[in-house]
């Protein structure tokens, strides 16, 4: 047996204090009812919480933060013009030049560099969805 079940056991074999003297201005009624205290906790606590002054160092950062989502949109919206311009369905360069006739200067390029701008406007697109993810990361502020 070790140290600690030999001290549970004494403490289990020990009678049980069951009167214990308390003075009779510290023991209220059971029916009495519980004092809610000078003032109404419901109303007080509510006010207190609202009056905080706005700190100054976080309405700039907010402020900071809109001017610059706006600068990400502006370019969201100049990228992806531009990659309809590159590779999009109707007057863009790569539908100009697959519609090019044979033995022009159009799809003498289209041969050469249809990959090229594929792959530019890939990354651009790329790039798009990345500053659009930052945009909604940021949304919450």
């Amino acid at each position: 047996m070790n140290y600690f079940e030999k001290q549970f056991r004494v403490l289990l074999e020990e009678p049980e204090i069951t009167d214990v003297d308390v003075p009779a201005d510290m023991v209220a009624p059971m029916d009495a009812p519980i004092d809610a205290g000078p003032e109404d906790v419901s109303t007080g606590t509510m006010d207190a919480i609202d009056d905080v002054q706005d700190n100054p160092g976080v309405s700039w950062r907010k402020d900071q933060n809109n001017n610059q989502r706006g600068t990400i949109e502006g370019w969201v919206s100049k990228v992806s013009e531009f990659v309809e311009f590159l590779n999009g369905t109707d007057g863009s360069i790569q539908r100009s030049l697959a519609d090019a006739d044979c033995d022009t200067m159009f799809n003498d390029v289209s041969r050469s560099e249809t990959k090229k701008i594929t792959r530019i406007a890939q990354d651009l697109s790329a790039l798009e969805q990345s500053l659009k993810g930052y945009l909604i990361s940021n949304d919450d502020e």
